[in-house]
């Protein structure tokens, strides 16, 4: 019972609390309050269910007494529960920052509500054991997360949106078409049932032929090379708050996403895609630090940064190995940190130097030094600077690189890591470095839950540092557990037969 519960919150939970929140619309303080008691349940669930994975469980919940064959099934291992946690706490430190931060009637009304619904779609994604509910879960995370960019209503919001919203649609489409075509091929969506039936041989070439669609969906809603325009485009556009959350959650669900049908589904599948994908992440690392180079303003930067470090995640993976896939891991959880972090820092720093615009205001370490202590930790951790965790995960990444006999990609990885910190230098030197310069807006005690976000989320950063050697083994134990599937396959089996058992007379 308790295993369930654990398995059920994550979803279940955010879809109550924004079925209470929407008649309170009205009501923002009381809003503000159920949603932050809601995120502390979600944080200690997640807590409770990567104790209970930490060791090589899996949990697994059919739903509705179906068997998993046919029936929704959701699946939760160590992989999925120490997700779960990383968005539980980005989670967390956004309805935070986002009680000081929200401008207007409109987006403090209809913020609350949406960012539920948005980890309904996050939880559903990570817990799915099947992909056609993948795709619902998507759905869901799609259509929450347009209406939050078009939060505060200006038109250059909405028309920025559409291509996030065109090019997640041509996705979904692909996507439902690729899994209609992987069932008649397969007779199943489950995907513990499509690795075993992958691995036995014998399906035919559109088996195959849907599988590598419905990865490159993933990879467009990822934002890898090529595809990848749509995000720097439209992030900048939504109000800090949700550029935030999306910075930390959305691109990292479809990293998840390719972490785990890889093995599962690809793991069997013809060779060559590896020389590929090590190829797509390479110049994903690359056009992301360049399109960053060239912005003027600290959400344009931090922006194409999304796409650029997506590359690195990929990079882990692409390698196959269990140093690189643990790497690749510790690298995505770092990641959602000092991203959303960096984020929260440009908003505050906009907010009180009145502009986003590189050099418009300077000197912002002298009159907010610990706005600027916030972002230079995050900074330089998103550029590899030790003793923070972007330095470990760019180390593992680098010795997985070179253990796996990839040394121009990894070459290139060092390379990029150099102009990231040549971009963040960029952003200190035009925006907290030097005299101050540009007006100061009053009210600094309403930006108290926005820097107490920032500094909480720069501080894990250092701290999941410091713990490097810990987490890091235990994200080679996830990395096995991730490329041999059997017990991921016999978990999902044993709960069918259960479910026959308790149904037979």
């Amino acid at each position: 019972m308790m295993d369930s519960l654990l398995v059920l919150i994550p979803v279940v939970w955010p879809l109550i609390t924004a079925a209470l929140l929407l008649p309170l619309t009205g009501r923002t303080r009381l809003q503000q309050a159920a949603a932050l008691v809601s995120g502390g349940v979600l944080l200690a669930s997640a807590m409770l269910l990567c104790a209970r994975t930490a060791r090589g469980a899996i949990l697994v919940l059919p739903l509705g007494g179906w068997s998993p064959r046919v029936g929704i099934v959701w699946v939760a291992d160590a992989l999925a529960a120490v997700m779960l946690l990383f968005v539980a706490t980005v989670s967390y430190a956004t309805l935070l920052y986002a009680a000081g931060s929200l401008r207007g009637e409109r987006e403090r009304r209809y913020f609350y509500p949406l960012h539920q619904f948005l980890l309904v779609g996050v939880g559903g994604s990570i817990l799915t054991g099947d992909i056609f509910n993948l795709f619902v879960f998507f759905e869901v995370m799609l259509l929450a997360s347009f209406a939050l960019i078009a939060l505060g209503g200006r038109a250059r919001q909405v028309r920025m949106g559409v291509p996030y919203v065109i090019v997640n649609l041509v996705g979904s489409a692909l996507f439902l078409a690729a899994v209609g075509a992987i069932y008649g091929a397969a007779g199943t969506v489950n995907m513990a049932e499509l690795s075993l039936r992958a691995g036995g041989g014998g399906l035919p070439g559109v088996f195959w032929g849907a599988t590598a669609l419905v990865l490159v969906v993933f990879m467009v809603k990822t934002a890898l090379f090529p595809v990848f325009a749509w995000l720097p485009d439209s992030y900048p556009e939504a109000p800090v708050t949700v550029n935030g959350l999306f910075a930390g959650l959305l691109t990292k669900v479809g990293v998840y996403t390719l972490f785990r049908t890889i093995p599962l589904l690809g793991g069997a599948a013809p060779g060559g895609w590896q020389p590929a994908l090590v190829a797509i992440a390479a110049t994903t690392m690359l056009v992301g630090v360049f399109g960053a180079l060239g912005r003027s303003t600290i959400r344009g930067v931090l922006s194409f940064h999304i796409v650029s470090q997506v590359g690195y995640m990929i990079f882990g993976l692409a390698l196959f190995t269990p140093l690189a896939l643990a790497a690749g891991l510790f690298h995505t959880l770092h990641n959602m940190l000092a991203k959303t972090a960096l984020v929260f820092a440009g908003g505050v720093a906009e907010r009180m130097g009145g502009s986003g615009k590189l050099y418009a205001m300077r000197g912002l370490a002298r009159t907010e030094p610990w706005l600027a202590a916030g972002f230079f930790v995050a900074a330089m951790s998103l550029a590899g600077m030790p003793p923070l965790s972007g330095f470990w995960g760019k180390w593992f990444l680098v010795a997985g690189g070179l253990a796996a006999g990839a040394p121009v990609a990894t070459g290139i990885s060092l390379l990029v890591g150099l102009f990231t910190l040549a971009s963040m230098l960029k952003i200190w030197n035009a925006v907290f470095w030097g005299e101050p310069k540009g007006q100061r807006y009053p009210g600094r005690g309403r930006h108290r839950g926005m820097l107490g976000a920032t500094l909480s989320l720069a501080a894990m950063s250092l701290l999941t540092g410091l713990l490097a050697a810990p987490i890091f083994s235990h994200l080679e134990r996830v990395a096995t557990q991730l490329l041999d599937v059997t017990p991921y396959v016999a978990a999902v089996r044993a709960a069918e037969r259960r479910d026959d058992h308790a149904e037979a007379p």
